[in-house]
Parts: C-alpha cells; structure tokens; sequence
C-alpha cells in the first residue's frame, strides 16, 4: 500500500499552475535583464512588454527538450542522454551555454563537459530548468533532486549553480504537497550544503525577515553581501527569489519583489511563478496574470534558438504529457507516492510531509561527487577515470590522469589495461598492465601522458581497453585530451600607453622577437596578471591561429580593464567601455569583433594594460552562424591554436 496518496486532479492543477506561473514571472522580467547588475532597483507594477506572440524565454524553452528527452529515453535519464539533447536541439551559446558544449563537440563527457574552462558555471543557466523535475516528481523531492543533479552537471559541473538547481527542484516538488514557505526553504536548505554560498545567502534573507527589515533594505543587504556584477550569478539571484518568497502579499506582489530587486529579472520572476504556481495550482492563480498571456508558450523555433522540438508548447497539452510522466516516474523509482483519480483521501496527513520530507533526503550524496571523473559501468566492473589537473595536453603541461577499478563480484578478477593512443601522446609508464583484482576492492593507478609536439589540433583522443579474463567483452573507455593554446609574451612596457603606438604593432611578424617569452595555456584565461611579474604597464601577446578555410569567426578578448587586438596586422578592437569580466563565445558589448580569417596561419596581436587592480583576461574565439544570428558564439573544432610560422618556430 502507497505510503502518500496524491489526487490527480489536484496534481495536475498544480503542475498547470507551474508552467503558467513560470509563463507570467518569465515575462515580467524578461524585457528588464541585462548583462550586468545594477545598483538601482526597478519598480514594475505589471508586464513591461506584451507582444501579442509572447515572450520566448530559454527557462521555459529548454525544460520543453528536458520533456521530450525524457519521453525518449525514459526515467532512467543521465547526464549523458541530456547532453545530446543539448547538441540536437539547443542553439543557443549564452555563457555557459556555449562553453559547455564547445567541450561536448571536442568529445568531453559530462560532469567534465560542465566543469572544465566553463567560467560560468555559478551562474543561472540550471537553477532556472528545475520545474520539470519536480512536475514528474511531485512530493518526491529525493527524486527531483537526482534528476536536478543530472541536468546541472552537464553545464555547471563543481558550480554554486548545481546548488541552485537542487534547492529549487526540491522545493518546488515539496510544494506539491506544502504550502508553508518557511517550511519550504528549509526542506530545500536540506539538499545543498550549508558551507554552500547559496545556502548563505538564503538563510540571510530568512534571518532579514524573520527581523522584521523592510524587503528593500533587505534587497540591498543582500546584494552588498553577496555581490557580483555579472546579472546572472547564482547565489544572488537565489537570495532575490527568496525575497520575493517571503514578502510578497501575493502572487503579483512577490513576483513584482522578486523582479524589482534586479539582476538575472527574468529568472527570478520564472522560477518564483512557478513555486507560487505550484502552490496554489492553476485554479487558485490571478486571472488578472495569466488571461494576457494565454496558453502557448512562445519559443525561439523560428529564429533557430531551439531546434528539433517535438514536446507540446500548449500548455494543456503539455501539462497532460507531464503528468503521465510524472506517472511513469513515480512507478520507475518504485515511489512510496500513488497518484490517484476519484478524489481519494491521503493516508498522511498534510501536516506529517514536512517533516518526513527532512528526515528523509539523503542530501550528501547529491553534492559529494567529482566534477573532474567520469563513470563506466559496462556491467562486470564499475571504472571511473579521473583528470587530476584538467583534460588539457601540451608541451609544458602534461596530462595526468586516474583509473579507478572496482570489482563489485563475489570473486577475484583478472584484469589487463592497455592504453592505445595517438602517435604524438606518450604514456610515462608501460602501456599494458596486468593485475588481480580481489572481490569487492578496488585498485587505483595514476598515469601521465606527454607530448612533443606543438601542432596540436584542438581536441583529440586516444582509448584505455580493460580485458577481464574469463568475462565477457573488453571495456574500451575513451581518453580525450583538447589541445592547449600557445602564445609569445612581451617584457611589460612602464613607459607606454594604450593609445600610444609602438614598433610591436607595426604588422606581420617575421621573427621570433626579441625578449620576449613563450607560454602555453591549457583554458580560455589568458592568467594575465602572472604575466606582468608584479608590475603595471602594457604588454603584448602574439598568438596564431590555423584556420582550414577562409572564415568569419568571432574574437574577442574579455577583460577587467582595457586592450586592443589586431588580426593579421590589422586593428581589429579597443575596448569600448571598461565592463566586469564575463568571457562567453558570444560576446560582452566591449571586447569582442567578428573578424574574417584567411585559410593558414592568422597571425593575433593583443595589447593589454594593467594598473594598480589585478588584471583579468580571456581570449575566446568562436564561430559565426550567418543564417542565424542566435546561434552566433556556436563552437570550433577545425582551427588548430599552436604552430607558429616557420620563421618564428
């Protein structure tokens, strides 16, 4: 007999009452986001923008995909069944967005893929998809939580934003069954941990609150406390959502809170329509707040944002397809929750959730995993293989990774690995090792993986093969390994401005200049502030890039403070205003230019200036979709970031 009945009716009103909820919070706030936070407050009593086709907006578009992917591949869905859904049907390469799946198509697997050179993965790209998990998994927040888990590690891997995604999933499927807001916070502050920046800065507005401050000074505490100029950080935003949470007198009142306090506006408002939503089901909803939007969910189909979309956008229809998941779902896990039709009465009472909600989730082990390993389970015996520093290979910085074998039988096992790799990449020990493997141990082997060569393409791959003698079929794990980017540094120059011309940037380089060094990088971050050895100045760095066709991409160079680079012996960019950094494949407003490259070698120059505060810089080159505009930033896989003209070699 089911522990928890669940009415159907009910259900459904309630996951109807999320989309529309999300619909109306996504809308007020979308015209108001913008790329970095502002000190001032808004002060929006009602939708900004009305258009009559309504507002696409990517937390409702992608959480469409999450449906069909799920519909597809059942409710035992990864991580890794996500990320071709990322690949198949998302265009778009907003921060994380972009970066993560430039890793997918250099062959990265999630976590890894959401972990490695992903400078945003604190930011709000997976707490605003949780819905979905907590709509097929209503009063199940353990449930919702391992869905969430999956979902953010794709893109967010080791971020405060796995946080974010776990707190709302398990909120919103306790407000199935919950209405209590306080209470509601604190089964969510049980999935994260509470060292965890978003669980500070939630547990500061409940303490704001529970003071009795005004919700505005309790906005601008949070906001000094917790700060950060880039718009879609986590944690903040998280503490924005909370006010609105908390304050609001109700429904057009705690979004308007939520939206009014800033930054990431169209998230916070989404994801609190949505908990609301929840809460008080479609039925118990403002008409006053829904009737101007109707039932269609606008979508970036027609513009290319989203592709592929087979999963409904009425949101009838869609509210009807979820809850015949949210079926299969509970019956998969084997749920202690029955949802039922005729209007049956629940065998607990309402009272008696909270606490078994708390008493119940298992809550380290959705945070105690390793962004940088990667799981096999082939059926025998479970490998995981661990990048120790990051997947990056080049000449001056080795790869060094881990096998981790585990032998889960009642009985020893033979094992032989064997590592089968490129020509250019040398393993620093035997290739082939053979060992016994005892009955439920597990065996650890570190390995380092060299290489000579600087004509190294982008991304590449090599195979590790594991035999079990007596078993079935060798296990063949891949190894990728991207390539490096390399660079000449000049000395730093005291005595020069940025406007001021020098002999450096007089055009193509013919030989290896003088004085200067060579560095390799293994991500996007230039490490300028190493460069400049303590001091304040200009400095240069020459970096070439090999492209097999002529091609328009796009370069830039994110920074703290100001540059100028020139393509080919041509000046290109100069930082248009100083911004915050935020180094994405799409662009900042500042730094970035779409510039053509030639087939061969593109020679880069970049010019950067440091005064008193630590610089920060990034150098991103991406590519340019002509046909669709949305899908500029998109990844390149074909360009090779490490030879130098002969001249200079």
């Amino acid at each position: 007999m089911a522990k928890h009945i669940l009415d159907y009716e009910t259900y459904r009103d309630k996951v109807l009452g999320c989309w529309l909820g999300k619909n109306a919070g996504g809308t007020l706030g979308e015209p108001l986001e913008e790329r970095f936070g502002r000190e001032e407050m808004f002060e929006v009593d009602w939708y900004p923008e009305l258009p009559e086709e309504g507002l696409p907006n990517d937390d409702l578009e992608i959480q469409l995909i999450w449906l069909q992917a799920l519909q597809e591949k059942g409710p035992g869905l990864k991580s890794r069944d996500l990320a071709a859904y990322w690949l198949n049907c998302v265009n778009y390469n907003f921060d994380e967005y972009g970066l993560h799946k430039t890793n997918l198509k250099k062959g990265l697997l999630p976590p890894v893929s959401g972990w490695y050179n992903n400078w945003f993965k604190d930011c709000m790209g997976c707490p605003i998809r949780s819905e979905i998990w907590a709509c097929v998994a209503p009063a199940e927040p353990e449930i919702a939580a391992h869905y969430a888990r999956e979902d953010a590690l794709c893109d967010h891997a080791g971020g405060e934003s796995v946080n974010g995604e776990l707190f709302n999933a398990v909120v919103e499927s306790a407000a199935f069954v919950v209405e209590d807001k306080k209470q509601l916070l604190e089964i969510g502050l049980r999935a994260i941990p509470e060292e965890s920046l978003t669980s500070r800065v939630i547990r500061r507005v409940i303490d704001l609150h529970d003071k009795e401050h005004d919700w505005k000074k309790a906005r601008n505490i949070i906001k000094e406390e917790f700060y950060h100029p880039v718009a879609q950080f986590s944690p903040l935003n998280l503490g924005f959502q909370t006010i609105g949470l908390l304050y609001g007198k109700d429904f057009g009142d705690a979004l308007c809170k939520a939206v009014n306090c800033g930054w990431d506006t169209d998230c916070t408002g989404a994801t609190l329509g949505s908990i609301l939503g929840i809460i008080k089901g479609g039925s118990g909803l403002p008409e006053k707040w829904l009737t101007p939007l109707g039932e269609e969910i606008s979508t970036n189909v027609k513009t290319g944002g989203i592709k592929n979309l087979q999963a409904p956008t009425d949101i009838q229809k869609l509210t009807d397809q979820v809850c015949d998941m949210g079926e299969r779902v509970l019956k998969y896990w084997n749920s202690g929750l029955q949802i039922v039709k005729n209007g049956a009465p629940a065998e607990m009472k309402t009272e008696d959730w909270p606490h078994d909600f708390i008493s119940k989730i298992a809550a380290k082990k959705f945070w105690n995993y390793n962004p940088a390993a990667l799981s096999f389970t082939p059926g025998t015996i479970e490998v995981e293989l661990e990048y120790l520093t990051n997947p990056a290979l080049t000449p001056e910085n080795p790869a060094e990774i881990a096998l981790h074998i585990s032998n889960p039988q009642p009985e020893a096992l033979e094992i032989t690995s064997e590592f089968s790799l490129p020509e250019d990449w040398t393993l620093v020990s035997e290739e082939t090792e053979n060992f016994i493997l005892p009955s439920r141990a597990t065996i650890s082997r570190e390995y380092m993986i060299k290489t000579d060569t600087s004509a190294l393409p982008l991304t590449d791959r090599g195979y590790i093969k594991i035999h079990i003698a007596e078993r079935p079929a060798s296990l063949s794990i891949p190894l990728v390994l991207v390539g490096g980017y390399r660079y000449l540094v000049s000395p730093v120059y005291q005595d020069l401005s940025l406007a001021e011309e020098s002999e450096v940037e007089q055009g193509i380089f013919q030989q290896f200049p003088e004085n200067w060094d060579e560095v390799w990088r293994t991500t996007n971050d230039l490490q300028a502030e190493e460069l400049f050895n303590g001091q304040q100045g200009i400095i240069y760095l020459l970096h070439f890039v090999k492209s097999p066709e002529e091609k328009k991409v796009l370069v830039g160079v994110p920074n703290n403070n100001y540059m100028k680079f020139w393509i080919n012996g041509r000046l290109e960019k100069e930082t248009e205003k100083k911004v915050p950094l935020a180094p994405n494949e799409g662009g900042d407003g500042a730094n970035y230019k779409t510039v053509q490259l030639r087939a061969g070698l593109n020679q880069v120059l970049i010019k950067l200036k440091k005064r008193e505060k630590p610089l920060q810089a990034h150098l991103v080159i991406s590519g340019i979709d002509e046909k669709q505009p949305i899908n500029k930033g998109r990844a390149l896989t074909d360009i090779k970031r490490t030879e130098l003209p002969p001249k200079l070699s």
